[in-house]
């Protein structure tokens, strides 16, 4: 099983830039969301393995989105984004259920390096679908 995967970011270049990264990697994109309310509509109707969270979007930020899909949905791993590069925002992202922070501007490798962090078996989807 490949992993699935949702991106929620205001910032449509960065949804493709992710998707693209991960999709090189075999992965599969279930849904992109352009704010909170979106993005967690998109994980109960796709139920991904790991959904790439910005941390400033409209509607709903980062934080509040994370605590609403975790408490839908535990299971679902998930990786921040921002340019915000703060300690005691980074606390705060944890705090609120992110599973991995990603500082933008970032790398492929970055990306790759964060998603085998939070799915270790990389290429097994927790949820058995394709």
């Amino acid at each position: 099983m490949k992993v699935r995967f949702a991106i929620a970011d205001d910032a449509p270049f960065l949804r493709e830039l992710i998707k693209n990264i991960l999709n090189s990697q075999g992965c599969v994109c279930v849904g992109e969301a352009g704010n909170g309310e979106e993005a967690i509509r998109l994980v109960q109707e796709t139920l991904p393995d790991v959904i790439f969270l910005d941390m400033v979007m409209p509607v709903r930020n980062g934080l509040e989105t994370a605590r609403a899909i975790k408490e839908l949905h535990p299971e679902v791993k998930i990786i921040g984004c921002s340019t915000v590069d703060n300690v005691e925002l980074i606390q705060q992202a944890h705090d609120a259920g992110f599973d991995s922070y990603l500082t933008k501007p970032f790398t492929r490798e970055q990306v790759i390096q964060e998603l085998s962090k939070v799915l270790p078996q990389q290429g097994e989807s927790s949820h058995g679908r394709t």
